[in-house]
């Protein structure tokens, strides 16, 4: 024997707005009345309500609400006794929440689809007054913009079009490319050429454009007969610009803006397991050893966060490539992404890339080291990168060093013919 509520269950118990408990009993009353048609103790709840006990079995509403913080209408759920209430009766198997979905034809154009028909049945008793009528026209989706800045990417393992001699450095011509969930194409940063052992230097902005459905947390594409939905995925690709040497990207990373880790202060931080898709390789022949990932390298604390609550973020991730159906590192990148809505982006303009309006934040010319020393502008460039470089003080040391040891050589290879020379007087 069983009951059921007269409605379908909700994911979350809301006591506003437009997911609103709209059953006139309540989910502790459905599942009390449950336990007892089906021969059940009834429920023992905790003096907070977070924690309850049912047939023997235990359950905290933290199992339910890992991420409560990544919800947008946390702020409007109920008493956690309904909640942890609600939850149960989810585990046993209830009928939830659901929008029937029955596509609409037409005899006279057999197999093609003329709309789709969406509706959900609530049966209320006549005992009891029913709830108040939902509205069902669904949220507009809303105008977004997304502006991704890339400044750098290193320790990336490249190929080379020709096998250099042992020792040489790498020298390769790097690209990013970003592209955005429902984009045809994907955006391009200006080529970092003759790039080193594949550390790059782009500080190039990327800007996306489109619609967000809060109420399915997604992104919507409008079609003719039916829009489409994906999730707020951004995805970076670290590409060789000679598709002679290879079209696959070196590395890459994916980004759900809904669920993604907070970046890393440290480039060292930056580890797979910051990665919420990655799985280790498995451990034997095949096992690719990772020496960033040491225990030292580990962060303190991965945090997730909801870009569309935290509105900004900043900090070193992990690139990566699949190879035999695991993700394995190669490389870091150093990148800070921010959403707005289309109203913040008009009173904040910003240019593509460093082109004008180049503010909000204005990015600089990167500064690049360069192996080609045939003008002025070069040897600049190159100074003052070591310049402001975090070891220029080793530098700095290194330089005095030689000159010391220029001095020293020069005066112990004119010590003998002086030393001669006031012998023989």
């Amino acid at each position: 024997v069983s009951t059921q509520s007269t409605g379908g269950l909700t994911e979350r118990y809301m006591i506003d707005g437009p997911h609103k408990w709209r059953d006139f009993m309540s989910p502790v009353q459905i599942l009390e009345e449950w336990c007892l048609a089906n021969g059940i103790e009834v429920p023992v709840y905790a003096s907070d309500g977070k924690t309850a006990s049912i047939n023997g079995e235990m359950f905290d509403v933290k199992e339910f609400e890992k991420h409560a913080i990544n919800y947008e209408d946390s702020t409007m759920w109920g008493e956690y006794k309904e909640r942890i209430a609600l939850y149960i009766l989810l585990e046993m198997g209830l009928i939830r929440d659901y929008v029937e979905k029955r596509q609409l034809t037409d005899p006279v154009m057999p197999g093609v689809p003329q709309g789709r028909l969406l509706m959900w049945v609530d049966i209320f008793p006549f005992s009891e007054k029913p709830p108040e009528p939902m509205k069902v026209d669904p949220p507009n989706p809303v105008e977004q913009e997304l502006r991704v800045i890339v400044h750098a990417v290193t320790k990336v393992k490249t190929l080379q079009e020709i096998e250099p001699e042992p020792g040489m450095e790498l020298l390769n011509d790097l690209v990013v490319q970003g592209i955005f969930s429902g984009d045809a194409e994907a955006q391009v940063s200006e080529i970092h050429k003759r790039a080193v052992n594949g550390d790059g230097v782009f500080n190039w902005r990327f800007k996306f454009n489109f619609l967000y459905s809060y109420l399915q947390r997604k992104v919507m594409v409008p079609g003719d007969i039916e829009d489409t939905y994906y999730d707020p995925i951004v995805t970076l690709r670290v590409m060789d610009s000679n598709p002679a040497v290879t079209r696959e990207p070196y590395g890459y990373i994916h980004l759900n803006l809904s669920y993604m880790p907070r970046g890393q202060c440290r480039e060292d931080w930056a580890i797979m397991d910051i990665i919420p898709e990655y799985v280790e390789p498995p451990k034997g022949k095949d096992e690719v050893v990772d020496p960033d990932d040491t225990p030292e390298d580990r962060p303190p604390k991965i945090i997730f966060v909801n870009l569309y609550k935290a509105k900004k973020v900043q900090g070193w991730y992990p690139l990566y490539q699949k190879q035999g159906g695991y993700l394995v590192k190669n490389g870091h990148i150093y990148m800070e992404l921010e959403v707005m809505s289309k109203e913040q982006a008009e009173k904040r303009p910003a240019g593509f890339g460093r082109h004008e309006p180049n503010s909000n934040p204005t990015i600089p010319e990167p500064i690049r080291v360069t192996t080609e020393f045939g003008g002025l502008e070069a040897k600049v460039r190159t100074v003052k990168f070591i310049w402001k470089s975090p070891n220029r003080l080793k530098f700095i040391l290194a330089i005095i060093l030689q000159i010391f040891g220029l001095i020293f050589g020069a005066l112990m290879f004119n010590a003998p013919s002086a030393v001669l020379s006031s012998l023989t007087g």
